[in-house]
Order: C-alpha cells, then sequence, then structure tokens
C-alpha cells in the first residue's frame, strides 16, 4: 500500500488534490496551534521564549485560524453542484440526497469519536461521571452544545466548529438561492457585500452573543466559499496558471497568521485572505505543486479524523509526553521533542481512525452495501444514497 492508496474516496471518483492540500494548511495549523498550548499551559514549568521566537510564537498563536479556512472551503465544496446547477445548466442537487448524504458521511466517525471520550473520560474517573456529563454529552451529539450552554462541549471542545458546520449545512439549500441573482456583477456584488457586512456587524455586536448561535458569527467565511464557487464554476478556466499566483499564495498566508488574534477586524479580512489562497492553490505554479504533494494532500484529506480526536490525545499522550520537558532548552526545542513524542503518534492513532471508520464511510454506497451483508438483501432500499450530488 501507498500513500496514494490512503487518499479520499470521492461521490464520482474525481479527486482534487490541491482542495486536500488547502486542507492540510487549515489542519496543520490547528495542530501545531493546540500543541503548543498544551505545552505553555499544562507544562507544569515555565519555558522560556526567546526574542529571536516572538515572530514564531505569534504565528503559532494564530493557528487557530485554520477553522476559519475550513468554514471558506466548505462553502465552497458545497456550493460547487449548486453553482453547476443554476449556473452552468448542470444536474439538480437532490435535497434529500444531500441531507442524507452529510448523515452517512459524517455522524458514524463523530459519533464513534464522542462514545471513545465519553468511556475514556468514564476510565479515567474511575465511572465517577459528574451527574451533568451526560447531559452535556447528549446536546454534543446533538451539536446543540454551545447553543445550549454557551460553551464548547466539555467531551471534545473543538467540536465547536461542527456545530458551526452542521448549521450552515441546514441553512445551505437556501443560502444557495443566491446563485440566482442574475448578472455574474450583481452576483458577486451581493456576496461581496454580505461578506463585509457581516464581519463589520460584529465590531458593534457583542461577540459571544453572536458567538453562541455560531452561524451568525461565521456566516461570511462561508459566503466566500460561494463566491469561489462561483468564480470556479464560470472563470476557472480562463485564468492562467502563472507564479504571480505564488506571490498571492505567500501574501495571503502571511495576513492569516500575521494580524493580532482578537483582531474584529480580521473577521472582515481573512475571508477574502482565504478566498485568494484558494484560488492561489488552482492557479499557482509552485504552491499548487506543494499541496498536490502525495502525503501533504492525502494528509489533508484525512483532516476531518484528525481534526476530531487530535484534542482528546494530545491531552492523553502530554500526560507522558510532559516529563520529556528540559528546563535547559527553550521553547522551540521543547516543542520539537514534543512534536516527536507525542504528535507523531497522535497523527498515527489519527490516521487508523481515518482509515478503519472514516474512509469506509466516504463511500456512498456504504449503507446499501451494510445491508445486504447484514440482512442478504439487495439494499435497494438505501442505494439512493450512492449519489448524492455533492462534490466531496
Amino acid at each position: 500500500m501507498t500513500i496514494s492508496d490512503l487518499r479520499r474516496v470521492t461521490r464520482d471518483g474525481s479527486w482534487i488534490p490541491e482542495i486536500d492540500g488547502l486542507r492540510f494548511i487549515a489542519i496543520f495549523s490547528v495542530l501545531i496551534f493546540h500543541m503548543a498550548g498544551e505545552l505553555a499551559n499544562r507544562s507544569g514549568h515555565i519555558i522560556p521564549v526567546e526574542p529571536r521566537y516572538h515572530f514564531l510564537i505569534w504565528m503559532i498563536g494564530n493557528g487557530d485560524r485554520g477553522v476559519r479556512l475550513f468554514f471558506v472551503i466548505s462553502g465552497m465544496i458545497l456550493a460547487m453542484p449548486y453553482a453547476r446547477q443554476y449556473l452552468a445548466d448542470g444536474k439538480k442537487v437532490s435535497l434529500r440526497k444531500y441531507y442524507l448524504r452529510r448523515v452517512t458521511r459524517l455522524e458514524p466517525p463523530y459519533l464513534l469519536a464522542m462514545l471513545l471520550f465519553t468511556v475514556m473520560v468514564a476510565t479515567y474517573t474511575r465511572g465517577h461521571l459528574e451527574p451533568h456529563y451526560a447531559r452535556h454529552a447528549l446536546a454534543s451529539a446533538l451539536y446543540l452544545h454551545t447553543v445550549a450552554y454557551g460553551t464548547p462541549s466539555i467531551v471534545n471542545p473543538v467540536t465547536w466548529s461542527l456545530e458551526v458546520e452542521i448549521q450552515f449545512y441546514v441553512v445551505a439549500p437556501l443560502v444557495m438561492k443566491l446563485f440566482l441573482i442574475a448578472g455574474k456583477l450583481a452576483r458577486r456584488t451581493v456576496m461581496l457585500v454580505g461578506i463585509l457586512a457581516i464581519g463589520l456587524a460584529q465590531t458593534a455586536l457583542h461577540p459571544n452573543i453572536m458567538q453562541r448561535v455560531g452561524i451568525i458569527f461565521y456566516l461570511q467565511y462561508f459566503l466566500a466559499g460561494l463566491l469561489l464557487a462561483d468564480v470556479f464554476v464560470l472563470d476557472l478556466a480562463k485564468m492562467r496558471t502563472s507564479w504571480l499566483w505564488d506571490f498571492a499564495a505567500i501574501f495571503s498566508l502571511t495576513v492569516m497568521f500575521g494580524p493580532v488574534h482578537d483582531l474584529v477586524a480580521a473577521h472582515v479580512v481573512l475571508p477574502f485572505t482565504f478566498a485568494l489562497l484558494c484560488l492561489a492553490a488552482m492557479r499557482s505554479v509552485f504552491f499548487r505543486r506543494f499541496l498536490s504533494t502525495p502525503w501533504v494532500a492525502v494528509l489533508g484529506g484525512m483532516c476531518y479524523s484528525i481534526y476530531l480526536l487530535h484534542f482528546a490525545l494530545i491531552a492523553v499522550f502530554f500526560k507522558l509526553t510532559r516529563y520529556a520537558i528540559f528546563g535547559n532548552l527553550d521553547f522551540f526545542g521543547n516543542y520539537l521533542i514534543q512534536w516527536v513524542l507525542m504528535g507523531i503518534p497522535v497523527l498515527l492513532l489519527c490516521t487508523l481512525f481515518y482509515v478503519l471508520v472514516e474512509r469506509p464511510c466516504m463511500d456512498p454506497g456504504w449503507p446499501s452495501k451494510l445491508w445486504h451483508r447484514v440482512t442478504g438483501h439487495s439494499g435497494a432500499e438505501v442505494e439512493g444514497l450512492d449519489a448524492s450530488g455533492i462534490a466531496e
């Protein structure tokens, strides 16, 4: 088996490595952010950061912006079939298959991961779970924890972003009606104004209120995805490959990791930054080659499994690897050691989960195949799931 054999399974068999390469940038950014946070906040040691590393620490501290890049990519991927339908006389998207595909593709890995974390906590506490834990676990399983409690899940805190994704999946078919606006200029102007308006509104409204219903706080990133889908369907084929797009990629990555972490204005700038990065991924020379590198694209394709598991696994492994923190080393030296001792095992376990759980669920026909294996029937009852009309 080669690394290319691990690439994601798509509905129609086509695979765009550049998109998974972008997912690699997003998930790697989140990983370096959480690894550094674990080292800085839970090591029990004061680890000095020397002046020469201040810019590096600044970049790592902005690594959580990879989540926002995920939102843009999700918006684009979900919007592509609708853009083809409305703008290029493509195949009509079936809402039934659209929603069922989300369930069959995403729910089994998510629910299994949440169950594993609950078992881990129960084992660690020797069965003495807090009385309220079951309620929080149920809210988390239903993607309602942030809405219900106003805080990230206590089962798996990073799933707050998956709650936002689910909210967008629900309203996406309605948002896609933007493609019905006649005229390319008018339609894209509406999308641009929407991105700007939502971002600017956050300077006036209290972030905690908006974040409780996350889609309100992050809708501009999904709208940037819609704008990209519009450009990809109508204009991408006309755009020439050029090394100038490599400079655009460098600029976008600089802006991604550069602005002050909690700067509200970043919510205005970053959607456009990520849109530019996605365009550069498709029409650059060197950046596109990097994103298409097999190990980069394949790891990016595993991003869902990595995202689901990494936070809890980092916490578990760090209970052991924190003893490998050396006072005579600076932050960067200890950080590299943790990547070797903790980061590699975390990635290996995430890969195992991807191979055994997530990747089989990428096959649109897995429900009918499972039904046939269990009952011996043809699986015609669920064969309609085999073509979702959604580009994965």
